[in-house]
């Protein structure tokens, strides 16, 4: 914006994120406890959106980019549109149209070109379906699902181990705790890892945990499972998940793919997924 009376208007907004961001580099250079970091943070985040706003209302109307329009313009042409649309739509699924697919297209063509031919890695395209002992052996039944909590107002998640880590590093880092309660809390945090979600309910009860954001309460432990189940076949007897990321498709194929790859190591393969 060159105009010096806007300029004069946003310069004390400016020098406030500035200011709020020299603070995040300090604490993250003196590794102070990501308590501290996420406040600042959010403090951070909170100072850029005053001045987009500011920057926004300042702009003269010409100059405005119409992200409304835009997407309108898009979802008229068909690059994409809300899948469903016409039963209501679910939030975050999306069809491409025959633009939307044509630019797909493209972009998948450039990475093949790139990583396959050039690199030289092995293409592979694995079933979306797994069945369970696959993901059993790899350890994503077990571990695929983590404990969380919610801020009781806003609904903001925490990854529970995350928050309860970075709460006792936070005590532990202050200079008027006792050093028993600093040499407990290393025993803990040893243990975090191993810990039930009875465990860690008591652990949030004890040191009084709030949200690290707004100092909200937040709501007892939920486990959140990252794949999604299914059955595989017409008896529903053979239990399996959407593929929790491409990875697997492509280990259970290594024998295969060191075969076609005449026994040379090293190799890599990829898939689109």
């Amino acid at each position: 914006m060159a105009d010096p009376k806007i300029e004069e208007i946003l310069a004390p907004l400016r020098a406030s994120v500035k200011e709020q961001g020299d603070l995040v580099r300090k604490l993250k250079k003196e590794k102070a406890p990501e308590i501290d970091i996420k406040k600042a943070v959010a403090e951070l985040k909170t100072r850029k959106k005053v001045l987009e706003d500011k920057e926004l209302s300042l702009t003269p109307a010409e100059e405005l980019f119409d992200r409304a329009k835009m997407e309108d313009l898009i979802k008229r042409r068909f690059f994409y549109d809300q899948s469903f649309a016409i039963y209501g739509g679910i939030t975050g699924q999306f069809d491409f149209g025959p633009m939307g697919c044509a630019l797909k297209s493209n972009m998948i063509q450039l990475w093949r070109k790139y990583f396959i031919l050039q690199e030289q890695m092995l293409e592979v395209d694995c079933s979306i379906l797994t069945p369970e002992p696959v993901l059993k052996a790899s350890g994503h039944v077990e571990r695929f699902a983590d404990l969380m909590t919610k801020d009781i107002k806003s609904g903001e998640c925490f990854r529970l181990d995350h928050l309860i880590k970075a709460h006792l590093e936070k005590i532990k880092s202050e200079k008027n705790t006792k050093p028993e309660l600093k040499a407990e809390i290393e025993d803990i945090l040893v243990k975090l890892d191993g810990m039930t979600a009875d465990e860690m309910s008591a652990l949030m009860k004890r040191f009084d945990m709030k949200s690290p954001v707004s100092g909200n309460e937040l709501t007892p432990p939920i486990e959140f499972n990252l794949m999604f189940n299914t059955q595989i076949g017409p008896s529903g007897l053979v239990k399996g998940f959407l593929r929790p990321e491409t990875a697997q498709g492509i280990f259970v194929n290594f024998k295969r793919l060191l075969e076609f790859n005449q026994g040379r190591l090293p190799f890599a393969a990829a898939q689109i997924g």
